[in-house]
């Protein structure tokens, strides 16, 4: 059985950046498991505007807890970490928190943010170097247990993926207002299209996503604008970059071709 895990910094990042990505190979028969850095406390509040930093993030682990069932994750984990304070987690806590997980479930795929963090989040951002970093270490484990053996074959190493908003679709979303032109002080970016290796079709499963966003009901004012998006083209489909493969690092070319699959 093939394994997929989730590395994300809040609840809600997991069904923004890859919700029917996850149903869709969850059903090809894929374990996928999530790795949650905090519980989200930090975030909008929605109806539940008079719960203090503690109660919101109780709400909104049940929240994801509703949303990974929904999706077919197989187990959750959340490290514990204060929602929007990773940035200060001194060098390698974070990192070897991930490691350990990676050692335990030794996933085939691993999904994170790109380097931007979509949003420019310091959460996100951290959340990318840290898993990346991690997984380097992982792909020389790896690797390692894996090089003497007779049926060794590089293409059965680990993968790093990266969950990103395409320029051309952050221009789109510019343009409808829908996303802002400057968040955490930088410019909503959004990622070259021509970095992007890989696009997953989730047009048969944009319903799957949508009732995975509208179980964080706390954060249901963002969640219901994003879905009134008319063709929003993150309905239709998820946009990752290969980033590494096993040891390699992966950097697209002009002449690559998009895949269509992890």
């Amino acid at each position: 059985m093939k394994k997929m895990l989730l590395v994300f910094a809040h609840p809600d990042d997991e069904s923004y950046s890859a919700a029917g990505t996850v149903a869709k190979y969850v059903k090809a028969g894929w374990q996928v498991d999530l790795l949650c850095a905090t519980r989200g406390e930090a975030g909008h509040s929605g109806p539940y505007e008079k719960a203090g930093d503690e109660h919101l993030g109780m709400i909104r682990q049940k929240e994801l807890e509703a949303a990974a069932t929904l999706l077919g994750i197989s187990s959750l984990t959340f490290l514990g970490y204060k929602d929007g304070k990773l940035a200060e987690e001194q060098p390698g806590e974070l990192e070897d928190k991930i490691y350990e997980k990676l050692e335990e479930l030794i996933p085939d795929c691993i999904i994170t943010y790109d380097t931007t963090g979509i949003s420019n989040h310091p959460d996100h951002v951290k959340i990318c170097y840290a898993t990346t970093f991690a997984f380097q270490k992982y792909a020389l484990w790896v690797h390692n247990q894996l090089k003497n053996l007779k049926d060794f074959d590089e293409e059965s190493e680990p993968k790093l993926y990266y969950a990103c908003m395409p320029k051309t679709v952050a221009q789109y979303l510019l343009k409808k207002k829908i996303i802002p032109a400057e968040s955490y002080g930088m410019p909503w970016r959004g990622t070259e299209d021509k970095f992007i290796t890989t696009v997953i079709s989730i047009k048969t499963l944009g319903g799957v996503k949508k009732k995975a966003l509208l179980s964080h009901i706390s954060q249901e004012a963002e969640i219901k604008q994003f879905l009134s998006i008319k063709n929003n083209p993150l309905l239709l489909n998820e946009y990752f970059i290969l980033r590494m493969h096993g040891l390699t690092e992966v950097f697209m070319g002009k002449n690559d071709i998009v895949s269509s699959k992890l």
